[in-house]
């Protein structure tokens, strides 16, 4: 593949080099989420006369995926770094090409404070260009960690569903039972790797929820670093709402219109590249439309892969035929707003996606996520969401099914909002105490004042 060059808007640098403010906010974008999320805090800055600057990697860089959701929250990419496959070339990209702006911010002497979000690839990888500059990060929605039901808790599932002992209530019940998860598992892949390497080099942690900041304290990361802001998406969805009466989504999915409908998405890797799995999901979903729930799948580029390769094109071009009343699979909603209006109206959510069950839970709706796992915790020991793990294409089903409409797992918003102020406010006000974020031990502990190299 040609190399593609880095794009930096028109008369960037000499913005840069005009402004008489300190330090520049440099705001890091990937995906889809990464954008959503981010918007909240960008615009806070912005509305609070920072210098900020929106660095996009080129992740996502189909427009379906990227350019419509910045539109949509006013955001305006000022460097594109234009990083492209394979996946190893990424992760180098991002760290040669941020280093380099990095390096250019210092000589127009300008303090970088860069914004990382999650557990993405980006995150991952422009934090360690700004620690070898020595710039410390601000890690927003930090400690995503997957935990996972213990090994007996599956067995005895699968063992019951086999005997005909299942029982929803129960089920759910012993996933909101803290002490039958454990931690260390490689999945998302490879999210889960990318957030465990970003904390070493993070400054501030913006924890989206009690737990991972007992977890983060537990790793011995310093307390007065960490703090519990919640989840920035719940400000992302505030804005997402003024919207909704200008949303569309109905009309691409006319006959989920006013429906008892579920919302489906698929796309994580081990879901959709290990065959058993997906077929186990696309069976599961199959077996729902046969029984005339209302299903709505939306393709993604993962999903659509996978049915290709396991040749199932042909099967879900008939269903969507035979039963066009009450199944519909399209392309993914481009805009924010219009995610919000669909699974605010369904009955169900059933995801892979770790920010589809935050936004469940915060629009009232039950979720069922299939994986073994969950990033998203909280929202299972809360209650709002549950597990169906990729196996048993039966058990996924039933599993739904109990979900559907389920009053008990519509619960409160666990991520509260006016996150992105509480964030702001902690960094700026640490700025003015310290006029940098990236500190040796000397400076952590306050030492330099005894220095003394005279005999």
């Amino acid at each position: 593949m040609d190399e593609k060059e880095i794009m930096v808007r028109d008369w960037f640098w000499q913005d840069i080099e005009k402004s008489e403010q300190k330090y520049v906010h440099i705001i890091m974008i990937a995906t889809k989420p990464d954008i959503i999320k981010q918007a909240p805090l960008y615009i806070e800055l912005k509305n609070r006369w920072e210098l900020v600057v929106l660095i996009h990697t080129g992740q996502h860089y189909d427009y379906n995926l990227s350019e419509w959701v910045l539109n949509e929250f006013g955001m305006s990419v000022d460097i594109n770094l234009n990083i492209f496959w394979p996946i190893h070339k990424k992760y180098s990209l991002i760290i040669e090409r941020l280093w380099n702006i990095l390096v250019e911010f210092a000589s127009c002497k300008k303090i970088p404070v860069p914004y990382v979000h999650g557990d993405t690839l980006t995150a991952t990888t422009a934090d360690k260009a700004a620690f070898l500059n020595k710039f410390a990060v601000v890690h927003v929605e930090a400690w995503i960690r997957t935990y996972t039901p213990n090994r007996e808790f599956f067995k005895s599932l699968f063992e019951d569903f086999d005997a005909w002992k299942f029982d929803f209530v129960e089920y759910r019940k012993k996933l909101m039972d803290f002490s039958i998860y454990e931690l260390w598992s490689i999945e998302p892949y490879p999210e889960q790797f990318d957030t465990r390497w970003i904390e070493a080099s993070t400054w501030y942690f913006a924890a989206p929820v009690e737990l991972y900041r007992n977890t983060l304290q537990n790793e011995w990361f310093p307390k007065e670093n960490i703090e519990v802001v919640w989840n920035t998406v719940s400000d992302a969805i505030k804005i997402s709402k003024t919207k909704v009466s200008t949303s569309k989504a109905f009309e691409m999915y006319p006959n989920m219109k006013w429906k008892p409908f579920i919302f489906i998405t698929i796309h994580r890797r081990e879901n959709c590249e290990i065959k058993e799995r997906f077929l186990a999901i696309y069976h599961a979903i199959k077996k729902l439309v046969q029984d005339w729930v209302y299903v709505c799948f939306l393709w993604l580029y993962a999903s659509e892969f996978a049915i290709d390769n396991y040749g199932l094109r042909d099967d879900i071009e008939e269903l969507k035929v035979k039963y066009k009343d009450n199944f519909a699979y399209w392309k993914a909603l481009a805009h924010h707003h219009e995610v919000i209006d669909m699974i605010s109206q369904a009955w169900a959510v059933v995801t892979d996606s770790w920010s589809m069950q935050e936004e469940a839970n915060i629009v009232w709706v039950p979720c069922v996520t299939i994986r073994f796992w969950s990033d998203r915790t909280e929202t299972i020991l809360a209650g709002t969401n549950v597990i169906a793990p990729p196996v048993n294409s039966n058990l996924i089903a039933s599993i739904i099914k109990w979900a559907i409409n389920n009053n008990e797992m519509r619960w409160e918003n666990i991520y509260w909002e006016d996150v992105s102020k509480k964030i702001v406010d902690w960094v700026l006000d640490r700025l003015k105490k310290n006029w940098k974020l990236f500190r040796f031990d000397h400076e952590r502990l306050e030492l330099s004042q005894f220095f003394n190299w005279k005999i």
